[in-house]
């Protein structure tokens, strides 16, 4: 018997071994890796030169921070960059333009005990003088649910941009904030619920049915939510400030991480793509009316044992073949395996050849959400993460680039 378990175990082994490519890990570069807790990603051009700018949330070490793109010959080394304030178990912090005059402000989401949102201004075209930023609460956020996410999205029409946001725990949901008359009183924002939640991951923004407004594509990680969901925008008028309908996508009860919609077979039509924790797989979904009422799964990606538990996935031509890859970002939870890595969007219909090719290497990580750019201009996509608890009572690797070595 003993015999015909170490079979099987070699057998268990050499299927990981075969569906995980450990190649030679790419070049990692740091942005910054100056505080502790790096909690996510955000782009914008802030000081308009056309190029990517970043803010981050430094979790644990309570900051917001925003850093300037340096230009293609320096991207290699760590960028300039300031704290624009100081924001306890700070979550997530984005570009939007909150005054309509249109150059972006920072907006940072808090959770822990400190649940608010806040706005940072700044008072001067000199971004990297920590002195010129201001900043305030959004009072309408105030102790209402621990803030996850918030995006800019115009909702009624008026006074420029709204603002979607999303929180997780006892009294979440997803909802907006309306811009008033004033959009710089930010006393005068107001509130307006769209659905409850557990957990929100993601929030994106997309014409589902394709009715000419926009709609909102949520995952939801905990609770009787659980699952990616959009949510039907009633159209303009009093109805945007009731409860929204919730569409269900896929996932319902599995507990999904973050997700993307791309167009994975070439057809025109964006799937919905998302990483889920309760069985450890990527999952892909096809709508089938144009709707978007009726969807099926259509491809289920076991996550081998080799690499860490699903965070997030996002999708880009990895290898120039014209074709979308996804890059994968995860929790190794204090073991050491792979922690980033990539599949060839050629293997997407043919789930049990799959194989993950190594972007990181093994090491202990906790990764964010991925994002994929051209970071050195030189004509591929790069994978652009923080990385906040490598290893037991450590600061993270920060925000970090990965240098795609495909030419």
């Amino acid at each position: 018997m003993g015999r015909v378990k170490l079979i099987l175990v070699g057998l268990v082994l050499c299927f990981l071994l075969q569906s995980t490519s450990f190649g030679q890990s790419w070049l990692r570069h740091t942005i910054d890796s100056s505080s502790s807790g790096a909690d996510g990603v955000k782009l914008g051009d802030i000081n308009g030169d056309g190029l990517p700018d970043i803010v981050t949330g430094w979790e644990e070490g309570g900051i917001t921070r925003l850093y300037l793109y340096p230009g293609a010959a320096r991207v290699k080394e760590p960028w300039p960059a300031v704290t624009v304030g100081t924001t306890p178990d700070v979550e997530d912090a984005a570009f939007v333009d909150m005054d309509g005059d249109g150059k972006l402000e920072i907006v940072s989401c808090t959770e822990g005990s400190d649940k608010k949102i806040y706005v940072h201004w700044s008072q001067s075209e000199n971004l990297l003088d920590p002195q010129t930023w201001r900043q305030e609460v959004l009072p309408a956020s105030a102790r209402r649910m621990r803030w996850m996410y918030a995006q800019a999205l115009p909702i009624d029409g008026k006074n420029g941009g709204d603002l979607v946001a999303g929180g997780k725990d006892v009294g979440a949901g997803v909802g907006w904030f309306e811009s008033p008359d004033a959009p710089r009183n930010l006393h005068q924002w107001q509130w307006h619920p769209i659905t409850p939640a557990g957990w929100i991951m993601s929030i994106l923004v997309r014409d589902m049915d394709r009715d000419g407004d926009n709609d909102i594509v949520i995952t939801d990680r905990k609770g009787t939510y659980q699952g990616c969901r959009w949510l039907e925008n009633p159209g303009m008028g009093q109805a945007q400030k009731s409860i929204w309908r919730s569409r269900m996508i896929g996932g319902a009860g599995l507990e999904v991480m973050f997700m993307a919609m791309v167009d994975t077979d070439g057809d025109g039509i964006e799937e919905a793509v998302i990483t889920e924790k309760t069985e450890g797989t990527i999952r892909i979904f096809k709508r089938r009316d144009k709707q978007g009422i009726s969807w099926e799964e259509t491809t289920k990606i076991h996550i081998p044992d080799t690499l860490g538990s699903p965070k997030s996935v996002e999708a880009g031509d990895i290898n120039g073949d014209g074709i979308a890859d996804l890059v994968y970002s995860t929790e190794t939870k204090g073991l050491v395996k792979i922690g980033l890595a990539w599949i060839d969007g050629r293997e997407l219909n043919q789930p049990a050849k799959i194989t993950f090719h190594s972007i990181s290497g093994t090491h202990i990580a906790k990764y964010d959400k991925a994002e994929l750019l051209d970071m050195d201009q030189d004509g591929d996509l790069d994978v652009l993460i923080c990385e906040e608890n490598y290893g037991e009572n450590s600061r993270g690797l920060g925000v970090i680039w990965y240098e795609n070595p495909h030419k």
